[in-house]
């Protein structure tokens, strides 16, 4: 048999240039047209291949993309870690002691206050404060402020200007109190004037207020509402805006406020409005006329809307005798920073649904007309000038009627829970007279008005009112004339 022939061995550069061989072949094959002539003769026609002439330049174009792409990232790295770096150099500064005692300084610089800052922590995310305590130990109205719960999120100026930035600094509580003005400190102003804080806004969610006179005792509080402070627009000084919670002028009863606005500047705080409602429906709007201030009475103008008499007057004090819904439109409160700051009121009102108990006259009147609806009259209009301040209550110019029923006019006066004061009650003169010339009683006027009248003047205190209606009429009875006091009439007040 014929031997076959030996397997050449072919190395891996052999291979490949034979395949680069056959592949310029095949193409080279492809490019080639055999074309015949008009003549008959045969020619080969080679195509022609296209220059590429920016192909250089796009090959650098693409490494030099790649260079500058390069450059960027180590640009970012290198910026990313500088960044960080510094960021971590502001927090260790942020929550360092030093800083904290440098922002209690601004502060204080600004108010005048001694200032204690307590659990400072800053983050790039949220900032966090325990709490804030603000003393004025130089006297004034000023006394002490203290929040607690205090958070908000940084702007990033804070990190490149190095001092807290934001929309808003929030506290969950804050706590004012005030006391008699000395004139010997300054105004509060809402740290944020200072070099180191900068906000927006100043919001406190629970915030109380209150003036205590040199007794202890509470002329003035607010209660459970809700403050935001922010710089006024286009000059200095602040703006406050109030919601909620509630309002007290000494013994007064408690007022729901709806909303306040007020302004600090030039040394003073001006009321602009103040929106508050009784528990019972009625509204009384404060409006400022004279800004609290050093040395000078504030002054407020009032107005009262469906308002209950009862809560002017002192539920547990004479409102327990007066009721009524009244209204007025030329109110005026006016309070005195220097002394103790008691609040004065002088209102001239009008109203209706008014009712009368308590009275001992009242019981009197019921006996001797044998009719029980004059021991409570209920659904009288009423109107008077109504003054009162810490020491004294007084109604000037009293009327209350119910038509073709009853009508008493007069003065009213309590100190001390002590009462005094002048009345004339007016009954119809078809029950008092007994003849066309003669009342039944000789202590009843001849008839004016439609009405026989009789004087009284009161006496005793607030749960044990006392007059001299029964007396008069005991010292000038008529024939055929006998009257029995029921014996809770003369106890009404301190029964209720």
């Amino acid at each position: 048999m014929p031997k076959e022939p030996e397997q050449r061995s072919y190395s891996v550069d052999e291979m490949m240039e034979q395949l680069q061989k056959g592949r310029r072949e095949a193409s080279e094959t492809r490019d080639k047209e055999v074309v015949t002539r008009p003549d008959g003769s045969q020619v080969t026609r080679v195509r022609k291949r296209k220059r590429r002439k920016g192909q250089e330049r796009r090959k650098r174009k693409v490494v030099r993309r790649k260079r500058y792409g390069l450059y960027s990232v180590l640009g970012l790295v290198v910026l990313l870690v500088f960044g960080g770096v510094s960021l971590l150099m502001m927090m260790a500064r942020f929550n360092s002691k030093g800083f904290r005692e440098e922002i209690a300084e601004s502060v204080g610089n600004t108010t005048g206050a001694v200032v204690r800052i307590n659990d400072f922590s800053v983050n790039p995310i949220k900032t966090r404060l325990k709490s804030v305590q603000m003393t004025w130990p130089g006297g004034g109205m000023p006394r002490s402020l203290r929040l607690s719960d205090i958070q908000t999120r940084l702007g990033i100026s804070s990190f490149l200007r190095s001092r807290l930035e934001g929309s808003e600094l929030y506290a969950r509580t804050g706590t004012l109190r005030l006391g008699p003005d000395d004139g010997k400190s300054g105004a509060i102003t809402p740290a944020g004037s200072g070099e180191l804080l900068n906000f927006g806004n100043y919001r406190c969610n629970q915030f109380d207020l209150e003036f205590e006179t040199e007794s202890r005792r509470k002329a003035f509080r607010i209660r459970d509402s809700e403050l935001v402070a922010r710089a006024r627009e286009q000059a200095e000084g602040m703006r406050f805006t109030l919601s909620g919670g509630f309002l007290r002028f000494g013994t007064w009863s408690e007022l729901k406020v709806e909303n306040g606005l007020g302004e600090w500047y030039d040394g003073g705080f001006h009321l602009v409005s103040l929106f508050t409602q009784s528990e019972q429906g009625g509204e009384a709007v404060f409006k400022g006329v004279q800004p609290i201030g050093r040395g000078v009475r504030s002054v407020f103008d009032v107005e009262l809307v469906d308002f209950p008499l009862e809560e002017l007057l002192g539920e547990k004090a004479l409102g327990r005798l007066l009721r009524a819904r009244i209204s007025s439109s030329n109110g005026a409160l006016s309070i005195n920073p220097v002394t103790e700051m008691e609040a004065q009121l002088e209102i001239r009102f009008e109203g209706k649904e008014g009712a009368i108990e308590g009275f001992r006259f009242l019981g009197g009147l019921a006996s001797i007309l044998r009719k029980e609806h004059y021991s409570r009259p209920e659904g009288g209009s009423i109107s008077g000038v109504l003054r009162l301040d810490a020491d004294q209550l007084t109604i000037e110019d009293l009327r209350y009627e119910i038509r073709s029923h009853l009508v008493l006019t007069g003065s009213l006066i309590v100190r001390n829970e002590e009462m005094s004061g002048a009345l004339r009650l007016g009954v119809p003169e078809a029950l008092m007279m007994k003849t066309l010339n003669e009342p039944r009683y000789a202590s009843f006027s001849l008839p004016s008005q439609g009405y026989c009248w009789a004087e009284i003047q009161l006496g005793g205190s607030l749960d044990q009112p006392d007059d001299d209606f029964l007396r008069n009429l005991e010292a000038s009875p008529t024939s055929n004339s006998s009257f029995e006091v029921p014996p809770s009439s003369a106890s009404v007040a301190s029964s209720r």
